[in-house]
């Protein structure tokens, strides 16, 4: 044992931890060790005396929590670091106090982006018009979206800037609301987004790179090792390849580029999950509807309090077209992610991936469906028989519980954010943020499945509580589940001997003390591949 010793010495020791490694056939552990990237032992103190050499070096986690990294399995990774320097409207609570906070970014010529309000938390809820920031942005266009990405506020500049009038149509799949007279109020709806988009400066790559880094020093500080980015334009996998090559990438990536766009993996044959352990291709991402929050998720049965059930996804609407793009996609060993929302879109997208199975045979394809928020009771069966990872982002639902009933109504909502149900079923859940939409950290994440508490604290018991699951279930989803969503799960998720050394240190045992203080523990230590990435100044 101590020629093994000393030919195999540990790099690092982490020792004296509460570890919870994920790993069932070991859930709880004292220490590990680490050589290069990987851990090659997990067990007591006593155990990783063996591993120590002259040069090792030591972490006493003091009697603290230990983690595998976080996953966050469905997020907008660039485009969160740009929010976190934009007007921040989240939590601005009346019109009032949104306009004035647009206003002190004004800038002439310059675009205000971001934004990510939320109308629902003004009293009366109602959305925000182009009037309403009109005076203070005469010379500055504004382009802010709604928290869930599927409308935007535009003023009146950028509206001119993108030719929108009264006579302009809105494209499939979208939406131009107007006043009384017919003039756009300044909201666009899904498709109709794309009009302004079309105008906005498109970023340079040095911003992208900054955006990138701001994102990763934020993803460290929360215990996020890995992440996967939805709908990444090219410029964004540049960035991260561009950093990748420097050796500054602090967090994994897999990237889901637009389906659309499939050909341009598939022409070069790039297959899923390809690439290395740091910087991955391979996935495509599209969209079946819109969200729940701006009445575009499509529902069998209409709204309570909207007009219509919801619109199908501009790219859905030619529906030969969007399956004949799948079933190149599929055929070409790409894996396909869609986002489905509503009940409707959710049957719809299973319909289109047992279509697939029949053209292109059987064969483990890990089909995900990016939300799966609001299932018909019908499909349940069908997920688990196609195999779909539900990649689900459970702070929505302590967002969404606070109004989704007077949209839905209290049946449809029995079976919305389903966790408890998805796992009974033995659907494989992975679990994200959806950042910038929802905060980035995890912890609210945890929270959120496990107490299912709105965060108007109007339902202190959990809104449908029926469907909350355990810690242990929520943390495994956040890293194993996320790891099996794109394929890595012998690679990371759980802390065992050969696995990445991905871990996180938490300055609060959150397996044992209330969940309402898990909001206000912090990540202490993050590590990606026995390296630290970020260390809590105390």
């Amino acid at each position: 044992m101590l020629l093994l010793s000393l030919l195999a010495a540990a790099d690092l020791i982490v020792t004296n931890a509460r570890i919870w490694t994920v790993d069932r056939t070991r859930p709880e552990a004292e220490a590990l060790a680490i050589i290069g990237e990987r851990i090659v032992a997990v067990g007591s103190d006593k155990q990783m005396k063996a591993w120590r050499g002259p040069s090792t070096k030591i972490i006493d986690a003091h009697g603290r929590r230990v983690l595998p990294g976080f996953n966050d399995a469905h997020l907008h990774f660039i485009q969160g670091g740009f929010q976190l320097d934009q007007v921040q409207l989240t939590d601005a609570r009346s019109p009032e106090e949104f306009a004035a906070r647009i206003a002190a970014k004004a800038r002439p010529g310059e675009w205000i982006l971001g934004g990510d309000w939320d109308e629902e938390q003004w009293n009366p809820p109602r959305l925000p018009t182009r009037s309403l920031i009109d005076d203070a942005t005469a010379q500055t266009p504004v382009f802010v979206s709604r928290h869930d990405g599927h409308e935007a506020l535009a003023n009146s500049l950028a509206l001119k800037l993108a030719g929108i009038t009264a006579r302009t149509n809105a494209p499939p799949g979208g939406e131009i609301v107007r006043d009384a007279r017919g003039e756009p109020t300044g909201i666009l709806k899904d498709a109709a987004m794309d009009l302004v988009d079309k105008v906005v400066p498109k970023p340079t790559p040095e911003r992208l790179r900054a955006a990138a880094k701001r994102a990763l020093a934020h993803a460290a500080s929360l215990g996020v090792t890995s992440v996967q980015h939805m709908n990444p334009e090219p410029g964004e996998v540049a960035a991260y390849s561009w950093l990748a090559e420097r050796g500054e990438l602090t967090a994994r990536i897999y990237n889901a580029p637009m389906e659309t766009t499939w050909e341009d993996q598939a022409r070069i044959g790039i297959r899923r999950a390809f690439g290395s352990s740091w910087l991955r291709l391979g996935a495509v991402k599209g969209y079946a509807d819109g969200s729940l929050g701006s009445a575009t998720a499509w529902f069998f049965q209409p709204f309570l309090d909207h007009p219509g059930n919801g619109l199908v996804s501009g790219e859905m609407q030619d529906l030969k077209a969007f399956r004949d793009r799948l079933i190149g996609a599929d055929a070409a060993g790409l894996q396909i992610c869609i986002h489905a929302i509503g009940d409707h879109a959710i049957s719809s997208v299973l319909d289109t991936f047992t279509e697939i199975e029949n053209i292109n045979g059987l064969r483990e394809r890990r089909w995900r469906i990016e939300h799966l928020q609001h299932v018909a009771p019908k499909d349940f069966g069908r997920l688990k028989q196609l195999g779909v990872v539900g990649s689900m982002q459970p702070y929505h639902a302590i967002d969404d519980g606070q109004w989704a009933e007077r949209r839905i109504g209290p049946e449809r909502a029995q079976t919305t954010y389903a966790f408890r149900t998805l796992l009974d079923k033995g659907i494989r859940l992975a679990f994200g943020t959806d950042w910038s939409v929802a905060p980035l950290n995890p912890l609210l994440g945890l929270f959120a499945a496990v107490t299912r508490e709105t965060l108007d604290g109007k339902h202190p018991g959990g809104w449908v509580p029926e469907q909350k699951i355990s810690l242990a279930e929520a943390v495994e989803a956040y890293t194993l589940g996320s790891a099996y969503a794109e394929f890595q799960e012998k690679e990371k998720g759980t802390l065992a001997p050969g696995k990445l050394a991905d871990l996180v240190v938490l300055d609060g045992d959150i397996f044992h003390t209330d969940p309402h203080t898990w909001r206000e523990v912090k990540v202490d230590l993050t590590l990606v591949g026995g390296k630290i990435v970020y260390q809590r100044a105390r």
